[in-house]
């Protein structure tokens, strides 16, 4: 028999957004209105979807619904149906099945947690078409977008918070087979329940929130309102914002100065993106209210409107040195810059890279046979030359000047060093070359954290298994990190391997950083006492008896300024980290 709604499905894709079709009541209203706007999202219809992203399954609506998810799926035991939560913005964030066999066969269509099933992406189906309808709806066999749900029936509705505000959807699906109306009604009974759970814990900040969110709102600027636990995003604000930005911006606005005035202008993404912030008063904390504004996309429009010229370089000139040098402290991530600035300028995606330590002799021969032949060379920890090697590191970088003189083919030398921590004649060395660029430890840069974590998630976990909850991320930009890019490092990859679960949980993080107290922001004094505190121990290597005779100071003030600086929370960390 021909599915009839198919055939209309497939009609209109070739009539386009502005045909027209006979349905003669064949197809709901509803139904008809998500096919046109999944035609003008140009939604691919007959692949399952691809879209997947991390989510926060320890977000506020997936604390409230997880008891009545978990209620229900008992209720429904041996009845073949299946619940999915979904968040604002269409993504999976929760599912429950108890047969086997339809958790494979929705693994196939990719409907499982982390996988974007807004309309935008895979067309008509139950959980984005109820956000975008903003009521219940009903979606069964072919009326789907997408092929691969087509032997699917659903029913969802819309979860509102308790200031009206959508927070996602959720879902009643099963085989078509199953199909019924009462679906409707059971899904709704499931949405009011998850809504009761948001009412009773609700906190009055969350109310503050979604006045604020209603108030300074509309459907074309992209807003966003947040506090340190939560926010709330408009459609077209959704792109600004995840779990890591969530908790960088909130350590931007925190380090700026409200004295004077409630609201601001800041920049991120290298001038890119412009954030109009206000700082709001209203509830029992402050919170902010951030409107964004995509400054590539207003310069186009204003060469298109002044017919201006000429393109602004959204990257730094290429380095063109013989020696080139990236300065700041121990495992700062000097050599991960170094490498990053060598991609922008390289002639060559070679760089032999070469570590100074005292344990172990350093290779300046081959290094100079490699320079001499058009290689680049990347020269680590240059603050580690003993003095028996300070006369190679200078035969070195005088070779390099002088191949720069008579302009013959060379390699670039890139360094990486420390001053504070070289001898004298390394710094007499150094203080020939201005750096291109400088690192800052990470306790003075927390705004790098979320960034630099999504890095390293990259780095070790290439297939995006893993994520970090927002509560989780805000633990690690807490953290002092004494041990700098190193002990991060080492720390998200100890988390990776023995979680237990995809999203890494604030439980789950070592017990050092879940008792950490809150970071302040050090005065410069305190800056200047933490890094003299930092060298002594260095030079003392960890011994703390010997680093408080070499400040001065007895060794119970040494441990009480170690506590009151954040530096007590990883003894190894603060011997040679790199």
């Amino acid at each position: 028999m021909p599915d009839r709604v198919w055939e209309a499905r497939q009609e209109l894709m070739r009539a386009g957004l502005l045909g027209d079709v006979r349905v003669d009541g064949l197809i709901p209203d509803v139904i008809l209105r998500s096919w046109r706007r999944s035609i003008s999202n140009s939604v691919d219809g007959a692949s399952p979807c691809r879209r997947q992203q991390e989510v926060d399954t320890d977000s506020f609506l997936c604390r409230a619904a997880g008891p009545v998810l978990d209620r229900w799926q008992q209720h429904l035991t041996d009845t073949g149906a299946t619940l999915f939560l979904s968040d604002r913005a269409g993504s999976i964030v929760a599912r429950r099945a108890e047969d086997t066999r339809l958790r494979r066969r929705l693994d196939r269509v990719h409907a499982a947690e982390g996988f974007d099933y807004s309309e935008e992406s895979v067309g008509t189906n139950g959980l984005g078409t109820s956000i975008a309808e903003g009521r219940a709806v009903y979606v069964q066999g072919s009326q789907h977008y997408n092929d691969a749900l087509a032997e699917l029936v659903c029913a969802a509705v819309p979860v509102r918070s308790p200031g009206g505000a959508v927070l996602g959807s959720v879902s009643l699906g099963g085989p078509v087979g199953e199909a019924s109306k009462l679906m409707v009604s059971l899904t709704r009974e499931i949405g009011q329940q998850i809504e009761e759970r948001l009412r009773a814990s609700s906190r009055p900040q969350d109310l503050a929130l979604a006045m604020s969110f209603m108030r300074f709102s509309n459907s074309r600027r992209p807003t966003v309102v947040m506090d340190h636990e939560s926010l709330l995003a408009n459609t077209p604000g959704l792109p600004y914002v995840n779990v890591h930005s969530h908790v960088m911006l909130w350590e931007l606005l925190n380090s700026h100065g409200w004295s004077s005035t409630d609201t601001a202008r800041l920049l991120l993404d290298e001038s890119t993106t412009e954030v109009v912030a206000r700082r709001v008063l209203d509830g029992p904390r402050s919170h902010f209210v951030l409107h964004f504004h995509d400054l590539q996309e207003i310069r186009h429009a204003h060469r298109a409107s002044y017919g201006a010229t000429g393109e602004r370089p959204t990257t730094a000139p290429a380095v063109e040195r013989s020696v080139a040098l990236v300065e700041g402290p121990p495992g700062s991530g000097r050599a991960t810059v170094a490498r990053t600035l060598h991609g922008r300028a390289s002639r060559a995606d070679e760089l032999r890279t070469a570590v100074v330590s005292p344990s172990q002799d350093t290779p300046w021969a081959e290094l100079r046979e490699r320079l001499a032949s058009g290689t680049d060379v990347l020269l680590r920890r240059i603050e580690d030359v003993g003095e028996r090697d300070v006369r190679d590191l200078a035969r070195l970088v005088i070779g390099q000047q002088s191949a720069a003189r008579t302009e013959r083919r060379h390699g670039t030398l890139w360094l990486t060093a420390c001053r504070d921590h070289a001898p004298e004649a390394v710094r007499r060395i150094l203080g020939e070359f201005e750096p291109c660029a400088r690192t800052e430890a990470l306790a003075r840069t927390p705004d790098r954290i979320p960034e630099l974590v999504r890095s390293i998630l990259q780095d070790i976990d290439p297939e995006g298994r893993h994520a970090f909850s927002p509560a989780a991320l805000q633990v690690l930009v807490q953290w002092h990190w004494p041990g700098n890019l190193t002990e991060l490092v080492d720390t998200v990859t100890m988390l990776v391997k023995e979680a237990p679960g995809s999203v890494i949980q604030q439980r789950q993080l070592p017990k050092r950083l879940r008792e950490a107290p809150p970071r302040r922001r050090l005065g410069l004094i305190e800056e200047a006492e933490r890094d003299a505190i930092i060298r002594a121990l260095d030079t003392a290597a960890g011994n703390k008896s010997e680093a408080a005779n070499l400040l001065g100071i007895g060794r119970t003030t040494l441990y009480r300024r170690l506590r009151q600086l954040g530096l007590d929370g990883n003894e190894g960390a603060l011997q040679r980290s790199h």
